[in-house]
């Protein structure tokens, strides 16, 4: 029967656990360096949104026209397109929001793609989505495990690889401090 030494079992714990202490890593370092005000798109917007407009009842949806309006008075975007959003769809730039939206499609000045998304009934901006915030959702999913709905901090696989990583940790630094014995 093979003899399963501390040394073994480090090592082979070690390359199970390698990928995912990787991606945290990457994903820390890509969060410490950007600005969670600007993956929102806080720099698109040209003032504060009124807590009056929250406020408002919700009785009639407002036109297409208008809707587009208000997204050019009040963000530094170029509003292209606007659809109406009425069933939710896992992982999507707009979970978590209550349903219907509308979703304007802008170009910032640089041309690049941004997505606003827009309360139909009061006008209010509910998100903006833009690459960086794209790319900044990406790096939570693989931060936390949940690689399709993205919002599940509490899955049963974090908590492993977790647990994981904390006995290689506690594995090696007891290697540390032991004699070799193998080759």
């Amino acid at each position: 029967m093979a003899k399963i030494t501390l040394r073994k079992f480090h090592r082979y714990i070690s390359l199970l656990i390698a990928i995912q202490l990787l991606l945290w890593t990457v994903s820390g370092i890509y969060f410490s360096f950007n600005k969670i005000e600007n993956v929102r798109g806080e720099q698109y917007l040209i003032t504060e949104v009124e807590a009056s407009i929250a406020d408002k009842p919700k009785v009639e949806k407002l036109g297409f026209e208008s809707a587009m309006q208000i997204v050019k008075d009040r963000t530094v975007l170029q509003p292209q397109t606007i659809e109406i959003i009425n069933d939710p769809q896992r992982g999507s730039e707009y979970r978590g929001r209550e349903l219907p939206l509308y979703k304007v499609v802008s170009l910032s000045n640089e041309g690049k793609q941004i997505n606003v998304y827009q309360d139909p009934f009061t006008g209010e901006i509910i998100a903006i989505r833009s690459t960086q915030w794209r790319i900044w959702d990406l790096m939570w999913g693989l931060h936390i495990m949940d690689w399709i709905d993205r919002d599940n901090i509490n899955n049963l696989l974090l908590k492993f690889f977790s647990l994981l990583a904390l006995l290689t940790s506690i594995s090696g630094i007891a290697l540390f401090f032991t004699k070799n014995q193998e080759s």
